[in-house]
């Protein structure tokens, strides 16, 4: 599940509140996460906040508008890190590396053709324009407060329409060319901002966030694995008695042959999960469970199943099994 940090996601919540008469109201149905202060939330969530701020607000720009305002606190950690990095280049690279810590929504590449620096952002899910917008913004924003200067990018794509008038708001900030429509949203730039210094690099404290920053993404890279968080669900079950793919799928919103292709991808399978599940419940009750009472909780119709299962697992019956575990303990 592609996912924000919960800071992003509410400096947006708690600009758009503060920014539009009845906003509380307007936004109630975002209440109950904000009650709860995950620590992510679903791009989806994130992304109907800001579509539902442009129809209340009737400001096609207001993703703009939000990115303008984007303070480097509302990055967390990685806010910090491109903080105190020594040059606008180790900053931008510091934004590649770490970008999913704050939105976990597209990859971000270098391009070079000649002097001419090109950051692109490839979507890793669909978004709207108000998305696509505020995040663009933002990095242009962060860059000028980290550099203290109102630097002016050479071009800024997008892959949307946008109005005349659309188009000269964002330039008269940007301070260059608009491409509207185009194949992907990415900032051009000359290649020699990368050497311009920071006024407020510290080395000694960018290598602390640096380590906080990649441990997070470690944290969250296993969060995102779909394995992990099957196994969870299936150790969770009382018995794992008409436990099936469909509904387990079900769970985190996907359909069977999603399910499927995300777990071949991270090689694993459902059936070896839950394979695995059922041998761990099995060393732990066969030493002292009837054989009827582990037949039930492992799924199995039938105690030749749980026969069939003892064989394949450990080339040995249920009983021999039993003997060998209360020698064992």
């Amino acid at each position: 599940m592609h996912s924000t940090s919960y800071i992003y996601f509410y400096s947006a919540y708690q600009a758009l509140i503060q920014r539009l008469p009845q906003g509380e109201t307007l936004f109630s149905d975002f209440h109950p996460l904000v009650d709860v202060r995950p620590e992510r939330v679903p791009v989806s969530s994130y992304d109907a906040l800001l579509e539902q701020a442009s129809k209340y607000s009737q400001q096609a720009l207001i993703g703009f508008e939000l990115g303008r305002d984007i303070q480097l606190a509302d990055y967390g950690v990685l806010g910090y890190l491109v903080e105190t990095c020594d040059t606008l280049q180790q900053a931008l690279q510091a934004l590649c590396r770490y970008d999913a810590l704050v939105a976990d929504i597209g990859r971000v590449k270098f391009d070079s053709d000649g002097d001419v620096m090109t950051i692109v952002w490839q979507l890793n899910t669909a978004v709207g324009k108000q998305t696509i917008l505020r995040n663009m913004t933002a990095w242009v924003s962060a860059a000028r407060q980290v550099l203290k200067s109102q630097l002016a990018p050479s071009g800024l794509s997008l892959n949307f329409a946008l109005t005349d008038s659309e188009r000269q708001q964002l330039c008269s900030w940007f301070g260059c060319e608009i491409h509207p429509n185009a194949e992907q949203n990415a900032i051009h730039f000359p290649r020699d901002y990368l050497s311009i210094p920071l006024i407020s690099a510290n080395k000694q404290l960018n290598q602390h966030m640096d380590q906080m920053a990649a441990l997070g993404l470690q944290q969250l890279q296993q969060q995102q694995l779909l394995a992990p968080r099957v196994t969870q669900v299936l150790q969770a079950k009382q018995s794992l008695d008409a436990v099936v793919q469909s509904a387990i799928a079900k769970l985190f919103n996907l359909s069977v042959r999603s399910l499927q292709r995300q777990l071949q991808r991270e090689q694993q399978s459902f059936r070896g999960l839950l394979e695995q599940e059922r041998k761990r419940r099995f060393e732990t009750m066969i030493a002292h469970a009837p054989l009827s009472e582990i037949v039930a909780e492992l799924g199995f119709v039938e105690q030749s199943a749980l026969n069939k299962f003892c064989q394949k697992q450990y080339g040995q019956t249920p009983t021999a099994l039993r003997l060998m575990y209360r020698d064992s303990s």
